[in-house]
C-alpha cells in the first residue's frame, strides 16, 4: 500500500454498497434512493463513494454545496444531483449549467433559478422544501400560497419534487414525526389545490427509511446509515451496517520512559510506572481532536491502550507499558485489529458527539484508500 504519509482513512467501498443494498431492501416497492454524499461523503471521499452507491443501486446524489456536485460531475458522476440548501443566486446559472437541481424555498431563490434559466434558454427542475417543524430551512405553512404563487409566475422553472426534513427521526415513535408528516400531506394538498403537483415526494432520511415505512414516499436520502453507521440508538438492530472507514497511523517513534517522567505539551500525562510511549503522526489539524488528551484508545498489536498527553497539532502519544512494538507498525484510531474494536461511537461518546461529527472531521490532511 502505496500511502503518502503515515497516517490514513481506509474506505471499504464494498460495505457502502452492502449498506446501500441493505437499506433498500426494505424499502416500499418503486421507492428510489438517494446517496447524500455532502462533506466529503461524510468524511469517506465523495467521487468514490458516490460511484459505489450509484452501482449497488442509488439513483440519486445529495449535496449541499454546488462546489461539492461540481466535484462529482468532474469525476465522472452523471446521475441526478440535488443541492440540498438554496445555492446563492450568483451560483444557480452554473447550477443549472451542469445539469444540478436546486433546492428552493424562498422568492429570491425561486428568481434566481428563473433568471439563470432564462439566460441559459432553457427550463429548470426543483425542488420545493416546506418546513413542517423543524424550524430550520423551507417555507413555512403560513408562504405556502405566496411561493405557490411566484412559482406560478415562473415560466421558467418546474417543480419536480417537493420535501421536507424530520426533527425526531432518530426516535421513530416520537409524535412529532407523525405530526410533521400529517403536516406535509396537507402542505402538499393546498399546492395541488393551486396547481403544483410534483412526480416526486421524499422525506425519510436514514434513521426513516428504515424504521419508517410511512415516510418512504418516492425516495428516501440515505445518509449516514449508508456509511454504515447508526442514526441512533433507538434504530440499532434494524437493519445490519458494516463501518466502511477505519482511521489509522503508523508508529513515529518508540521511546522508552520512567516513572515520574511527563509527555507532551503542559505534561498533562505522566508515568506511574517505567514505561515505553509510542508516538503516533496525526493530530488535531487531521481531525483529531484536542478534547481526546487523555481521553481515547488506540489499538497496536490486537491490544487497547490509552491515548495520553496533549493531542498535538500533527500528533499524539500512547502509553503501551512493558509491551514492546517497532516504528511503522499499524496503529488504529477507529476500526478494528486482531478481536479488538474502537468505533466511531466510541470516540463520540468520549467527545460528547455524535458519530457523524467523528468521521466528517477527518481532515483532507488523511489520505484515503480505497478497496472494495
Amino acid at each position: 500500500m502505496n500511502v503518502p504519509r503515515p497516517a490514513w482513512a481506509d474506505i471499504d467501498l464494498a460495505a457502502i454498497r452492502r449498506n446501500v443494498s441493505r437499506v433498500a431492501a426494505g424499502l416500499t416497492p418503486n421507492t428510489k434512493v438517494m446517496a447524500v454524499v455532502k462533506a466529503n461523503a461524510y468524511g469517506h471521499g465523495d467521487v468514490e463513494v458516490a460511484r459505489a452507491a450509484l452501482e449497488a443501486g442509488a439513483s440519486w446524489c445529495g449535496v449541499i454545496l454546488v462546489d461539492e456536485a461540481l466535484r462529482l460531475r468532474a469525476g465522472g458522476v452523471e446521475a441526478p444531483i440535488l443541492l440540498l440548501h438554496e445555492p446563492p443566486a450568483e451560483r444557480m446559472e452554473e447550477a443549472l449549467r451542469n445539469d444540478l437541481t436546486p433546492v428552493v424555498f424562498t422568492r429570491k431563490g425561486i428568481e434566481a433559478v428563473s433568471d439563470a434559466a432564462a439566460k441559459l434558454g432553457r427550463s429548470a427542475a426543483v425542488h420545493l422544501k416546506l418546513d413542517t417543524g423543524l424550524n430550520r430551512l423551507g417555507c413555512p405553512p403560513d408562504q405556502l400560497v405566496d411561493i405557490a404563487t411566484a412559482l406560478s409566475k415562473e415560466s421558467h422553472v418546474e417543480v419536480h419534487g417537493l420535501m421536507t426534513h424530520f426533527a425526531f427521526a432518530d426516535e421513530p415513535a416520537n409524535p412529532v414525526i407523525d405530526a410533521q408528516l400529517e403536516r406535509f400531506a396537507d402542505m402538499c394538498e393546498r399546492l395541488r389545490a393551486l396547481g403544483i403537483e410534483p412526480q416526486m415526494r421524499h422525506v425519510g432520511n436514514s434513521a426513516a427509511a428504515i424504521t419508517r415505512p410511512d415516510a418512504h414516499f418516492d425516495m428516501i436520502r440515505l445518509g449516514i446509515a449508508m456509511y454504515g453507521l447508526s442514526p441512533g440508538p433507538q434504530v440499532d438492530g434494524h437493519v445490519e451496517l458494516q463501518p466502511a472507514m477505519q482511521l489509522k497511523a503508523r508508529i513515529a517513534q518508540v521511546k522508552r520512559c520512567r516513572a515520574g517522567d511527563a509527555v507532551s505539551y503542559g505534561h498533562r500525562y505522566r508515568l506511574e510506572h517505567d514505561g515505553t510511549i509510542v508516538s503516533i503522526p496525526l493530530g488535531y489539524a487531521d481531525g483529531w481532536p484536542r478534547a481526546l488528551t487523555n481521553n481515547a484508545h488506540v489499538l497496536i498489536g490486537g491490544k487497547r491502550y490509552p491515548a495520553v498527553g496533549t493531542v498535538t497539532m500533527d500528533s499524539f502519544l500512547a502509553d503501551i507499558g512493558n509491551d514492546t512494538c517497532e516504528i511503522g507498525d499499524e496503529v488504529v484510531l477507529i476500526g478494528t485489529q486482531g478481536e479488538e474494536r474502537i468505533t466511531a461511537d466510541e470516540v463520540a461518546a468520549r467527545l460528547g458527539t455524535i458519530n457523524y461529527e467523528v468521521v466528517t472531521r477527518i481532515s483532507t490532511r488523511i489520505p484515503r484508500v480505497f478497496h472494495g
